[in-house]
């Protein structure tokens, strides 16, 4: 596969920007949330889980109850695991080696221990993950990941609007809304984003300031059918 080579700085920049537009857009669903009805009782919390689920809900997983039974759907999960790494607040993707293609180089062991700290299981297997227009390329000999200098596609930003706690596990119910609707009317003025479809989100507190949380389950609300997730473009 041909490679071209690019400006080093191009895919930290490009990140930087897509990861300030995923976090704006988040803001503003949950802006116009806020306007139209406060469900929950502590918003600052609801945002909290809302930044966590960008990087899950972001390219629509197919529903799962339990990362355990993902196998066949692993690069789905690999593909939020990658993304979380690079959308790190602590993380400076510049400070990954960098080829001499110009992608960036992750060991497997750390994207092993991202998944870990996500989904509470090591990843099932290792795989690249295909995209239309990029792929994340998994060298098994090198054992690594060669991320390419490439913008990402992001289909649905989470809008939280139902906690419900048992023991130490959160059931989040998330509206998917679609990444650059900002439903504005005839004078520019905000309203209320329409949510694409709602899932059930539950997550597994855990003793990590890092990642707070693990995916437990995607599932759809009771008596609403399956709906595929995106490819990933």
């Amino acid at each position: 596969m041909a490679k071209k080579r690019t400006h080093k700085w191009a895919f930290p920049l490009g990140l930087l920007l897509v990861a300030l537009a995923v976090v704006g857009a988040v803001s503003l669903a949950s802006m116009a949330a806020r306007g139209v009805r406060n469900l929950l009782d502590n918003p600052e919390q609801r945002q909290r889980y809302e930044a966590f689920l960008a990087n899950v809900v972001a390219r629509d997983p197919d529903p799962f109850d339990s990362p355990e039974h993902v196998r066949e759907n692993v690069a789905q999960l690999l593909d939020i695991t990658l993304w979380s790494m690079l959308r790190r607040e602590d993380n400076n993707p510049a400070d990954f080696p960098m080829d001499e293609d110009g992608y960036l180089v992750i060991d497997e062991a750390l994207v092993a221990d991202q998944f870990r700290l996500l989904f509470g299981i090591d990843p099932p297997n290792h795989a690249t993950v295909e995209h239309d227009a990029f792929d994340f390329i998994y060298d098994p000999d090198e054992q690594v990941y060669r991320v390419p200098i490439a913008g990402e596609l992001v289909v649905f930003v989470p809008r939280v609007t139902n906690i419900s706690r048992t023991g130490g596990a959160v059931e989040l119910t998330v509206e998917y809304l679609a990444y650059g609707d900002f439903n504005l009317d005839e004078t520019n003025r905000q309203l209320e984003l329409v949510p694409v479809k709602t899932m059930i989100i539950t997550l597994n507190e855990q003793d990590n300031n890092e990642v707070p949380w693990q995916v437990a389950s995607i599932r759809q609300p009771l008596g609403v059918d399956v709906v595929a997730g995106a490819p990933l473009l």
